[in-house]
């Protein structure tokens, strides 16, 4: 699935490359040829991935990482700071769409620019750009992939020219900068605002934003593909640069209409739109991606994932509190455990809280086990069908549950 992602990152002269998945990272290294000049690595979780790309690029060099849009939400504690930090070398994050998860609101949110892409052309011309910005402006950049549609549109060959030249590393040590300490964070916003005036007006410019005028009814959308049920004789601004917004190419289109309807999943667009007078929100339904509140499972209230790995223990843990009466299951994944439920759960523990934690397990349940135990935690049990759950019911002490599947 990623290998076109993958050529085209080493085709703009990848150095360190981090990912989460092992098949990604034998592909990476097949293509490569194990060249001394490249480096992957394949990393635990999603923010040891960022974080490693991220340090990569403070000492100079071109790094990207390869994570799914879901994970990203998954590293948001170095996000959030990367864009104060900047690099010095170039780091480019492709998060590849393999669900409905979308990273458009953390462009606005981490004041990262992002860029959306649809085909593998204009893959190839994010990469390119992205790598070349980042470098210019010193700050990460997001690539939205959709990969099914990159493998439809791959052709053999497909090289963009002339490789730039590997860099060399050079750590230059600046606690104001590589910190980002309270004391320094003033000076670095008034920089980076700086930073994202500049990209703005950069992204006037860029190649994949396509105005189509036909009507003085416009659309506004980060895709093509979400407009197959719009009126096909409306006026289309299709935005690949989602952040920072390119004001006067936006609004330049907007003044032009009589009514405009924004077309995308999260309001990432339209909340940077200064004038929205004519502006209406046509958001796309994430369907399955969608949290749901009032999920029931023999006779439990289901608490899942939805703000992160392993947040349902906390958040199960909170409701239970509120309201002991309720019949609370969280509910996550071994991996999702390792990465941030441990210390969820000894909370849950040291707090006194009796919900049931359920666990999909595959290939770690002992693993688990152990620590489990070793937490006190007595009560552990593996099922083999869901509606065995309705005997966990109403217990007053701490359990921990194994189900090798999906629920």
């Amino acid at each position: 699935m990623h290998e076109n992602i993958i050529t085209l990152l080493m085709e703009n002269a990848v150095q360190h490359l981090y990912v989460t998945n092992r098949a990604t990272a034998a592909t990476a290294h097949r293509l490569s040829g194990n060249s001394f000049s490249f480096h992957c690595e394949v990393s635990t979780n999603e923010k040891i991935a960022y974080e490693l790309a991220l340090a990569g690029a403070y000492a100079g060099k071109r790094c990207a990482c390869i994570l799914s849009t879901e994970g990203l939400y998954e590293a948001l504690d170095p996000v959030m700071s990367s864009a104060y930090t900047g690099v010095a070398g170039s780091f480019l994050i492709v998060a590849v769409q393999e669900n409905d998860e979308e990273v458009t609101p953390l462009g606005p949110f981490s004041k990262l620019p992002l860029i959306v892409t649809e085909t593998r052309d204009e893959l190839s011309r994010a990469i390119r750009y992205g790598f070349d910005a980042s470098e210019e402006y010193r700050i990460p950049i997001i690539v939205q992939a959709v990969p099914d549609r990159h493998d439809e549109d791959a052709k053999a060959g497909g090289g963009q020219g002339a490789k730039p030249q590997a860099r060399a590393a050079s750590f230059i040590k600046e606690p104001g900068r590589w910190a980002a300490t309270p004391k320094f964070r003033f000076s670095l916003h008034g920089e980076l605002n700086e930073k994202i005036k500049k990209i703005s007006e950069a992204f006037e410019t860029y190649e994949d934003n396509v105005v189509m005028k036909k009507s003085s009814t416009g659309l506004v959308t980060d895709r093509f593909s979400r407009l197959a049920f719009y009126d096909e004789d409306a006026s289309v601004l299709k935005l690949a640069t989602v952040f920072p917004l390119p004001h006067k190419l936006v609004q330049g289109f907007i003044d032009g209409m009589d009514e405009v309807l924004v077309v995308e999943t999260y309001p990432a667009i339209e909340l940077q739109i200064p004038d929205r007078t004519k502006v209406r929100s046509g958001f796309v339904d994430a369907g399955s991606g969608r949290p749901q509140y009032d999920e029931v499972i023999a006779g439990f209230t289901v608490v899942r994932d939805r703000l992160g790995p392993a947040s349902s223990i906390n958040m199960a843990h909170g409701i239970k509190k509120l309201h002991p009466e309720k019949n609370i299951l969280a509910v996550t994944f071994e991996d999702h455990f390792f990465h941030s439920g441990m210390p969820a759960y000894v909370n849950t523990l040291y707090n006194g809280s009796s919900c049931p934690l359920l666990i999909m397990v595959s290939a770690r349940e002992e693993e688990i086990r152990r620590i489990l135990g070793s937490y006190g935690v007595k009560s552990i049990f593996a099922i083999g069908a869901v509606d065995e759950l309705a005997r966990f019911r109403d217990m007053a002490e701490p359990v921990a549950i194994f189900y090798r599947g999906m629920i």
